[in-house]
């Protein structure tokens, strides 16, 4: 009898199970996931496919989402997977001029220094630049959500800052 009253114990403690609301995870998280797809593509239009392809993908697999944090994560990971088919399929990546973003990215006057020589990076580092700039993720938490070493994270970072440095040296005051 006492483990019974002790189950029910520990059973009423337990909390809800998370419920993701599809509409509020896309008005939270869809700039995210466009900025996101945008960096890695460089394309408008790959872009707006990504972002839809990640919230239908969402919406077939939501029941697995267990938490705010962990939908975040399956967000950027599930973004950076669809890019990751893009790239193979088109096997291309357009440069665009930062005209053709259309409010993708709020831009200051250093931004629209920085921004386009982030596209001109090559395709990994622009996105550790991206995720970890841009987004605030830190090394570790790249790492888990791209599925790399967070030494390879690390070089990434170094050499796109040294690339960075060198492109905009003299363009920017504080490179």
């Amino acid at each position: 009898m006492f483990i019974f009253q002790t189950f029910l114990w520990v059973d009423a403690l337990q909390e809800e199970p998370f419920k993701v609301d599809a509409a509020k995870a896309f008005k939270t998280y869809s700039g995210t996931v466009y900025r996101l797809a945008f960096v890695r593509t460089g394309n408008t239009a790959d872009a707006d496919d990504i972002l839809s392809d990640v919230f239908v993908r969402l919406i077939k697999n939501i029941s697995k989402i267990k938490s705010e944090v962990h939908l975040r994560s399956w967000l950027i990971r599930a973004t950076v997977n669809q890019s990751k088919t893009y790239y193979k399929k088109s096997k291309r990546i357009e440069k665009v001029r930062l005209a053709d973003i259309d409010g993708a990215v709020q831009q200051n006057s250093e931004e629209n220094l920085v921004l386009p020589a982030v596209m001109e990076l090559p395709y990994h580092q622009k996105t550790v630049i991206y995720m970890h700039y841009f987004e605030g993720y830190s090394v570790e938490e790249i790492a888990g959500i791209c599925g790399i070493a967070k030494g390879t994270v690390k070089s990434r970072l170094a050499r796109a800052r040294k690339t960075l440095k060198t492109t905009l040296e003299g363009v920017i005051m504080d490179v």
